[in-house]
């Protein structure tokens, strides 16, 4: 679980260290390590402006997927760092439950 601490730091960062960031690959990761990574986002937020957009940007395979444990939490933090341009997101969700 420490490379999800991890990256969550880093991504929670004021300057965003993407050496860092693109030097952690989460393709291999299950979807447990993803929920974890995302928990640590959400205890995080919100996080400096900017942040959650390149943070979705950078993983599709979070911010675009169907898995309902991932999108809750993809949701959460949208709500938390008051994304509004994402909130069809989050109204989509909560219609497909």
């Amino acid at each position: 679980m420490r490379p999800a601490e991890e990256l969550a730091e880093l991504w929670a960062a004021d300057s965003l260290n993407m050496e860092a960031i693109e030097a952690t690959d989460i393709t291999g990761w299950r979807t447990y390590q993803l929920v974890y990574f995302l928990d640590q986002i959400l205890q995080k937020s919100p996080l400096p402006e900017g942040n959650v957009k390149r943070l979705s940007k950078m993983y599709p395979k979070i911010s675009k997927a169907q898995n309902a444990e991932l999108r809750l939490r993809w949701c959460q933090i949208i709500l938390k760092n008051n994304l509004e341009a994402e909130y069809s997101k989050v109204k989509d969700f909560l219609h497909s439950q």
